[in-house]
């Protein structure tokens, strides 16, 4: 996992990420597009890198020919990666922000308002939020519904902890246990 926080200009992130980098769906106008292809760069420096989106728009990640699972987030400053060999990984950012209240009915269920904290809300349901986005991206197949098919259990706020979030779809029911880092005014989530 790789964490940038995106100072540079555009010109340097082209400079950065140089040649030996195949992405089909090539942003090279998108900071955030270009810093995460700088991280992926910077990890496996000199290696013919290829990034693949599945029919779902999912991307995978080939290193030399060989297969690695990847995820990719970003949030205003930030870009950030999670790559595995052997397993499906998926990654989350976000900014805490008090506007979360206007939409928070849009994704959190009623057994998550029950144990929500007056005093910390807003940086629990924008935890919710970015958790539920790991969960989404670790599915992969899109069409889940974030009130329906998504559940976080009951959790307190910290700076460093796990959670536990549910997919429950159809023919799809599992647990996960995912990780969560409080990232000076940003939340980080991530299942590996």
């Amino acid at each position: 996992m790789a964490i940038w926080n995106i100072t540079e200009k555009k010109d340097e992130l082209l400079e950065f990420v140089g040649e030996h980098l195949h992405d089909p769906k090539s942003n090279k106008d998108n900071l955030h597009w270009l810093a995460s292809r700088v991280l992926i760069k910077h990890i496996y420096a000199n290696h013919k890198i290829e990034i693949l989106k599945d029919e779902f728009n999912k991307p995978s990640l080939k290193v030399d020919g060989e297969n690695y699972h990847i995820s990719i987030t970003h949030s205003f400053e930030f870009a950030a990666i999670i790559i595995s060999k052997s397993k499906i990984v998926a990654i989350d950012m976000e900014r805490f922000d008090e506007r979360i209240q206007r939409v928070k009915h849009k994704f959190t269920r009623d057994d998550e308002f029950v144990y929500l904290d007056e005093n910390d809300e807003s940086k629990m349901l924008t935890t919710i939020w970015s958790a539920k986005e790991t969960l989404y991206k670790f599915y992969g197949k899109k069409e889940l519904d974030f009130k329906l098919h998504l559940k976080i259990e009951a959790f307190v706020f910290q700076s460093r902890y796990q959670l536990v979030g549910w997919i429950r779809k159809e023919n799809f029911n599992q647990k996960f246990d995912i990780q969560v880092e409080d990232l000076n005014g940003y939340v980080l989530t991530f299942i590996c």
